[in-house]
């Protein structure tokens, strides 16, 4: 092969080489490690802009603003593709162009799949015959690496042709100087054409690698949800008249208080606020009793003062008066002449917090935390309930509760089974283009060095390469022909294919070109004659 040939060739395979490694990034879906998605449009929604059987392109983003058509996984239709029109909280507002309605549901940032890059019109139908769009991609690269089969195959060797005396024809130094070593190349000039393809390659591909990486946000912010549990304990006590009816000579939670044995119960309320974020949590609580019956009457009595609180934990307690509660109850039959054989009496704390959480402040209260108990002219005791799991849970109230915080996320970039940050990349790609750039001069440098002409005249107008060897006027045998000049050692291994030699030394400069066992030898003016012993037979070409 020519050398131009060659040259193009290895080009060619390069830039193809970057052509598929570009197509990749631009194009892998999710399964292959990419961030491209493909959306077959089912619906006349997105009309004029997007029609039934059209294929949307999806490129997933780190954030989504009003007017963005967006596909979004819906839990019970799928992927539909709307546009933004607007915000609630954490969830976003969509709705089809072509529809009068807005989209009843609301996706959260998790939900959403991609941003519309680009749609060709009509090729999603064409598509379902395949049954696997997102392999779109898988078929763009193939059809690159078919294209780069074809460059590299253009510079397979073919075979050798025949030289002027009908032998094949060399491309090299004679097979004798081969064998016997004397020539030496320069391995960094061997197959100059490969490395130079190689290093355009790489810096390319770096090149190309820098910039997507420099046109994507480093981080980006996406809400989260802190979720926080509140959790009480209801626990009371009453003092027993007589020591003997219960153990420890006082009710307990969960007791029976008897009027005739008691003359308060004391109730205790231990709140906790637990969650595995960062908190900074206040609040006030305010412990009260309220009697009731069923006919809505209502009556507030204070077991503790509001009280402010610092921290995620408190217990408060209060003493409820029998005597007190039987005066109110007494007060109420007299004055309305209704004659109540059953009241209730609710305990609760009334707990508000306040708090932050990374930054963003939230309050809540927490309503499960209420104590109910029956009164009869007996007794006090937990309202009645079959189930014992609900007596456990109203002596041991707990709710949940969330705060959406905007977290600041890594943006990364995916290569395969890696996802790796886009500020390493963005370092990455440009060190090793650096690397890759340092790489390419000391390289031009050593071919202007080692392969360079050292001011022959007519140098210049070598087409060939120039390989510079060691002892090669010492190695000649056979047909030796001295020419004229360096244009006629270029026209001659531009019609044979063959490598131009140049051996340099002190006194000595010479060129060499061979065609089959025939040495075409120019020697620079000024430079000592060969030995005619070494030289049999001399002409001009």
């Amino acid at each position: 092969m020519k050398p131009q040939r060659r040259v193009t060739a290895s080009l060619a395979s390069a830039f193809t080489l970057v052509a598929v490694i570009a197509a990749w990034i631009a194009f892998a879906p999710p399964q292959l490690g990419g961030q491209t998605s493909y959306v077959i449009v089912s619906g006349n929604s997105m009309e004029p802009g997007m029609h039934r059987g059209d294929l949307a392109v999806i490129r997933e983003q780190s954030r989504y603003g009003v007017g963005d058509v967006v596909t979004y996984r819906h839990p019970q239709i799928g992927r539909v593709i709307h546009r933004v029109i607007g915000t609630e909280g954490s969830r976003f507002v969509f709705q089809g162009d072509h529809n009068d309605f807005i989209d009843p549901y609301r996706p959260v940032q998790e939900e959403m799949v991609g941003k519309l890059w680009f749609h060709v019109p009509g090729v999603g139908a064409w598509l379902t015959r395949f049954h696997s769009p997102p392999y779109l991609a898988g078929l763009l690269i193939v059809a690159f690496a078919g294209l780069g089969g074809g460059a590299v195959a253009a510079q397979s060797p073919r075979k050798p042709r025949r030289g002027r005396n009908g032998r094949e024809r060399r491309q090299a130094v004679p097979g004798g100087a081969a064998q016997r070593g004397t020539p030496t190349m320069n391995p960094l000039l061997r197959n100059w054409q490969d490395t130079l393809s190689l290093l355009v390659a790489a810096a390319f591909g770096l090149a190309l690698l820098a910039w997507i990486s420099f046109g994507r946000e480093t981080s980006y912010e996406v809400t989260e949800h802190v979720s926080y549990t509140q959790t009480g304990e209801f626990s009371y006590s009453a003092a027993s008249g007589d020591g003997r009816v219960y153990d420890g000579g006082a009710a307990t939670s969960g007791d029976p208080v008897y009027q005739r044995l008691s003359e308060a119960i004391r109730f205790t309320f231990a709140y906790a606020l637990e969650s595995e974020a960062a908190m900074d949590v206040s609040g006030t609580y305010h412990l009260v009793a309220e009697l009731g019956d069923k006919n809505g009457w209502r009556r507030t009595i204070p077991l503790s003062p509001e009280t402010t609180f610092s921290g995620r934990e408190f217990t408060v307690a209060g003493v409820l008066s029998l005597a007190e509660a039987r005066e109110l109850m007494t007060i109420l039959e007299e004055q309305s002449g209704v004659e109540n054989r059953e009241y209730t009496l609710t305990v609760n704390p009334q707990v508000t917090v306040a708090g932050i959480t990374g930054g963003v402040p939230f309050d809540t209260v927490f309503e499960a935390a209420v104590l109910q108990m029956e009164i009869d002219d007996i007794q006090f005791r937990l309202a009645r309930d079959p189930q014992e799991a609900k007596l456990t849970a109203q002596l041991t109230p707990s709710g949940e509760g969330s705060v959406a915080t905007p977290v600041s996320k890594t943006a990364t970039m995916s290569f395969l089974i890696a996802d790796v940050p886009v500020s390493a990349v963005r370092v990455i790609s440009l060190g090793l283009l650096g690397l890759v750039l340092i790489a390419g001069g000391i390289f031009a440098l050593a071919i202007v060095r080692g392969g360079g002409t050292d001011a022959v005249p007519g140098a210049a107008k070598l087409k060939s390469p120039v390989v510079s060897v060691q002892g090669e006027s010492q190695a000649l045998s056979g047909r030796v022909i001295d020419v004229m000049g360096v244009e006629d050692i270029a026209r001659i291994a531009e019609t044979c294919g063959g490598i131009v030699l140049q051996e340099a030394r002190p006194g000595f400069h010479a060129y060499f070109v061979y065609d089959g066992d025939i040495a075409y030898r120019y020697q620079a003016v000024g430079t000592p004659a060969i030995p005619a012993a070494q030289a049999q037979d001399r002409g001009a070409a």
